[in-house]
C-alpha cells in the first residue's frame, strides 16, 4: 500500500487530504509540524510527502531541503501544498527540491491525479537507478585486521594499496581507521592538513561526495588516502552511521578500498568488516598472536562472516624461533595464504623516509611477495587481461607467474 505522509498544522487539511486519498487505497499518515514530520519520515521513509509551508518551527522549505540532503529521499516525491499562490513562492518550493506545488484550497480529484503522476514518475526513476547501480561494479573492499598490535598491519595496508593502484591504474582508496594512533599518512609522506576529524559534526544525511573529497588526500603512489586524526582526542569523531554513509559514497567511485583497522571490534571496525569482501587476518608467528587470531575468528563466526572471505597472513616480526607454518595452521584451522619474511631494517627505513617499502625496494623478495599478493587479491576482470599500458610492477608479476608455470 502506498504511504503518504502529510505535514500540515491545520487539522482540517488532514481530513480533506485523507478523504481524497484513502478511498483510492492510499495509507495517509499525518503530523502537525516540520520537526515531527522529519522525524517520522526518517524513521520510516514514506512513498510520498505532502507538506505545508507555514508551520511552527521548521517551515516546509527547510523541511524539503533537509530531506533532499538525505540519499534515502532522492526519489521520494514531495508536494508543497500551501495557500501561497505567488510565483516567487512556487519557485522557492522548486528551488528547495519539491517535485510539485499546489495551492489551497484544492480540488480533491486534482490532488489525487497529481499524486498518481508523481508516484509513477518516482517508480520510473527508482527502476532506472536500480539498473544503473546493477551496471556499476562496486569497489573491492580489503580490510586488514588483527587483535594484536605490532604485527605490521599499517605497512601491509600501505603497500597493498600501492600495489593495487600501480598494477591496474585503477582508482584505489586507502582508509586509515586506526583513529587514535594511525600512521598511514606518515608512511606515505602525506600531509595531515585534512583527516577524518574534519568530518566531525557532519550528519550522515548531509554527507555528499564533494564534502568527502575535502578529506581525501592524493599520495605520490597512485592511491588516495583518508588519514587518521592528528590527535588521539579526535578519535571519537567518526561514528558508525557516518562511516556507513562514507562507504555508500565511495563504493561505486573506487575499484579498490584498503582499510587499516584498529585492534578491536569497535563500531568502526565492525562497520568495515561488514562491507569487506576480504578480511586479511594478520598474525605474527608466536603464541599470543595465535591466541588473538583464534579469538578474532570466533568473533567473525559469531558475526556470520563467511570463512571464504577470511585470509590469514603471517608476518615474521622476529628473526628466529617463530612457530612453524604447520603449527600455526593446525592451531587456527585455516591455511596461510602469505607468509612475509623478516625484513626489519628496510621496513624501518621505509617508514622513516615516509615511502612505501614497494617504492624503495621493488626487487626485494618480500616486495615481490606483496606485489604477487596484490595481484591475487585483485578483481577477476583485472587479473584476466593485460592492462593496455602495463606498469613495471605488472610486468614483474607476469614474469614471475610465467616462470612458476614453466613458460
Amino acid at each position: 500500500m502506498t504511504r503518504i505522509l502529510v505535514i500540515d498544522d491545520e487539522p482540517i487539511n488532514h481530513i480533506l487530504i485523507s478523504q481524497a486519498l484513502e478511498p483510492l487505497g492510499f495509507l495517509v499518515e499525518v503530523t502537525s509540524n516540520g520537526e515531527e514530520g522529519l522525524k517520522l519520515a526518517k524513521a520510516s521513509p514514506p512513498d510520498l510527502i505532502i507538506t505545508d509551508v507555514i508551520m511552527p518551527g521548521m517551515d516546509g522549505y527547510d523541511l524539503t531541503r533537509t530531506l533532499r540532503r538525505d540519499p534515502r529521499f532522492a526519489h521520494v516525491p514531495i508536494l508543497v501544498l500551501t495557500c501561497q499562490s505567488e510565483l516567487s513562492e512556487k519557485l522557492k518550493a522548486f528551488e528547495a527540491g519539491a517535485d510539485d506545488h499546489m495551492v489551497k484550497p484544492f480540488e480533491q480529484a486534482e490532488l489525487a491525479a497529481r499524486l498518481k503522476v508523481l508516484i509513477k514518475r518516482s517508480e520510473t526513476a527508482r527502476a532506472a537507478q536500480d539498473v544503473l547501480q546493477r551496471s556499476q561494479e562496486q569497489a573491492r573492499v580489503i580490510a586488514i585486521h588483527s587483535l594484536r598490535g605490532g604485527v605490521g598491519g599499517s605497512s601491509l595496508a600501505v603497500n597493498l594499496a600501492m600495489g593495487l593502484a600501480e598494477l591496474w591504474g585503477a582508482p584505489t582508496l586507502l582508509m586509515d581507521l586506526v583513529l587514535s594512533a594511525g600512521q598511514v599518512a606518515l608512511m606515505t609522506g602525506s600531509n595531515l592538513s585534512r583527516t577524518w576529524a574534519d568530518l566531525a559534526g557532519t550528519s550522515p544525511f548531509d554527507l555528499d561526495f564533494a564534502m568527502l573529497q575535502s578529506v581525501v588526500t592524493e599520495t605520490d603512489y597512485g592511491m588516495k588516502l583518508i588519514a587518521a586524526p592528528t590527535f588521539p582526542k579526535d578519535a571519537e569523531t567518526l561514528k558508525k552511521d557516518l562511516l556507513d554513509a562514507v562507504f555508500s559514497q565511495v563504493q561505486f567511485r573506487f575499484e579498490y578500498i584498503v582499510a587499516d583497522l584498529p585492534h578491536d571490534f569497535s563500531e568502526v571496525t565492525l562497520s568495515t568488516l561488514d562491507v569487506a569482501d576480504v578480511i586479511l587476518l594478520l598474525i605474527a608467528p608466536e603464541l599470543s598472536s595465535i591466541r588473538a587470531a583464534v579469538a578474532a575468528m570466533e568473533t567473525y563466526a559469531a558475526l556470520g562472516y563467511s570463512s571464504e572471505k577470511l585470509k590469514v597472513v603471517v608476518n615474521a616480526t622476529f628473526p628466529r624461533l617463530g612457530l612453524t607454518r604447520e603449527k600455526i595452521e593446525a592451531a587456527i584451522g585455516l591455511p596461510i595464504v602469505m607468509g612475509l619474511p623478516y625484513t626489519p631494517d628496510k621496513l624501518v627505513e621505509a617508514i622513516n623516509l615516509g615511502k612505501p617499502y614497494l617504492a624503495l625496494y621493488p626487487n626485494d623478495t618480500a616486495a615481490a611477495m606483496i606485489e604477487d599478493f596484490a595481484f591475487y587479491l585483485s578483481k577477476e576482470k583485472h587479473r584476466k587481461y593485460r592492462p593496455a599500458e602495463a606498469s613495471l610492477m605488472w610486468k614483474r608479476v607476469a614474469k614471475r607467474y610465467n616462470e612458476r608455470r614453466g613458460k
